[in-house]
């Protein structure tokens, strides 16, 4: 075989090759799985479970998680102050930060997650929830500075 030939089908080959590696990504990307689509919260107090996925792109952008865990021994103004805690603890610029979520538990007591990571309160009072609020929101609101300063 001619030497000119055989680079001819060695460039042939090669091109086969990219070519059939291609089609192979695109079927493959095609696949009988299809992609869950994220479901947006609604509202910003939630009763009962959240998908995790969604709470997971939630902490990523930035939000943060009052995960209030609650029964019969839960004090009202407790649940009043998470009604309420959304459009309390907003940004400077006026955006929602905090995921209210109340969920039925043996046991009452308080769960504070985003991307810092997750802080438990036991001592379930409205001073001890807004306190550890304000010590681990990711921007801190004006209302926490003003507690600070007592006024």
């Amino acid at each position: 075989m001619k030497k000119s030939t055989k680079k001819t089908l060695m460039a042939l080959f090669i091109v086969i090759i990219f070519g059939m590696s291609s089609i192979a990504f695109v079927v493959s990307s095609f696949g009988t799985e299809e992609q869950q689509q994220l479901q947006l919260l609604d509202t910003f107090v939630v009763d009962g479970d959240i998908d995790p996925l969604v709470e997971d792109a939630y902490i990523r952008a930035g939000f943060t998680f009052l995960k209030v865990y609650q029964n019969e021994e839960t004090p009202g103004e407790v649940i009043l102050f998470a009604n309420q805690a959304p459009q309390t603890f907003t940004t400077n610029n006026g955006q929602t930060q905090l995921v209210v979520q109340k969920l039925t538990s043996e046991t009452s007591y308080v769960k504070i997650s985003n991307i810092n990571g997750e802080t438990d309160i036991f001592n379930v009072t409205v001073s001890n929830i807004f306190d550890v609020l304000c010590n681990n929101l990711v921007a801190l609101p004006a209302e926490c500075a003003l507690h600070g300063l007592d006024i």
